[in-house]
């Protein structure tokens, strides 16, 4: 056994307390590097393996290696604090049963005093679950960005959504979260959200979402609450997920891929991102909004807070003459012809109903 496990008798007896209060697969992991400090019977049956077995052993080294780095990176941003909460399906590393999944939920937890990951699962795609198969969605942009509500309706969104799910804005706003999200994900995102709302940071998971014609898309999600509130207004970063498909190059992929995500998770909160985009006008209000693409969003949304051409540049990572670029397609979009006419536009207060 590693030292961590040895010497805090103090977290260990928490972390068992904490194992022992559900007789759902639990476990808790040290974080960062994800050893397992406590067991309950039937998260080790779940594995196939015992308690004693797992105890003291590293959680990362029981998965498939295309996914170890993922995980340890994942492990890392819950212990830095960029996520308090991580869902995601991984595969083991069991030669027996090399196509078996699990779905698991990893949130930071607090045992004898220290934070910890409390980690729960269930068989992924098992017989009886009902899970549809996921199917090719086409390629989506940048990613999709969007708002959701006090009665949780989507209110804002970027034009991304239409690669991603192909629906177009229009079709999407005014419509329940809810309502887009697959039956069986539904339990998982409103953890996320409570997640999200108690920790006061970013959550990522993977949902399912409606996608047309008739079918659902899997995509990896950031959340993140924008004020208090029950339910609380919600941000939200959507990007394709490439969990199930085997390309080329695939572990290299989702190891990007999973990267990308802490980083816009760490974004959501660090720089402001999402809050910026509730300053804008929602899309009843200002429906040429929805032509934008998720990347004219940030920077419409850097400009309005009083941020130059070249800050902006340098906070995305692109050359000044791109930004330049994204802001000409912003005001073709919006049919203004400058920074004056696109505030004035953005600022002016909402028309009334009656007039």
């Amino acid at each position: 056994m590693r030292g961590t496990y040895c010497e805090n008798a103090g977290v260990t007896d928490a972390a068992r307390a904490l194992v022992r209060s559900s007789d759902s697969p639990l476990a808790v992991l040290e974080l960062p590097s994800g050893e397992f400090l406590a067991v309950n019977p039937a998260f080790a049956s779940a594995l196939g393996s015992t308690v004693d077995a797992l105890v003291g052993s590293s959680s990362v080294e029981r998965l498939h290696p295309g996914e170890r780095r993922a995980a340890q990176q994942c492990l890392q941003a819950l212990a830095d604090g960029s996520l308090t909460g991580y869902q995601a399906v991984r595969r083991q590393a069991s030669p027996g049963h090399p196509d078996e999944q699990f779905s698991i939920w990893v949130s930071v937890s607090d045992a004898g005093g220290t934070r910890v990951g409390l980690v729960s699962l269930a068989p992924y795609g098992s017989p009886g679950q009902g899970l549809a198969p996921i199917p090719v969605v086409p390629a989506p942009g940048d990613l999709v960005l969007g708002t959701v509500d006090s009665s949780w309706r989507i209110d804002r969104i970027s034009q991304d959504v239409a690669s991603l799910l192909g629906v177009t804005p229009d079709q999407v706003v005014g419509g329940p979260v809810l309502g887009a999200i697959h039956p069986l994900d539904v339990s998982a995102f409103l953890a996320a959200v409570e997640h999200a709302r108690r920790g006061e940071r970013a959550v990522r998971l993977t949902l399912r979402l409606s996608a047309r014609p008739q079918a659902w898309a899997e995509v990896a999600a950031v959340l993140a609450t924008l004020s208090p509130g029950d339910p609380p207004p919600l941000a939200f970063a959507l990007i394709r997920s490439h969990a199930g498909q085997d390309p080329p190059g695939d572990s290299l992929r989702e190891t990007q891929l999973e990267t990308y995500l802490l980083r816009i998770a760490q974004e959501l909160r660090a720089a402001g991102l999402m809050p910026g985009i509730e300053q804008l006008p929602a899309l009843p209000e200002a429906p040429q909004l929805g032509e934008l693409t998720s990347r004219e969003l940030v920077v419409l949304t850097r400009l309005l807070d009083g941020h130059r051409v070249p800050a902006i540049a340098a906070e995305l990572f692109v050359s000044p003459s791109t930004v330049r670029n994204h802001l000409s397609s912003i005001y073709a979009k919006l049919g203004v012809h400058g920074q004056v006419d696109l505030i004035r536009l953005l600022r002016q207060p909402a028309p009334s109903p009656n007039s």
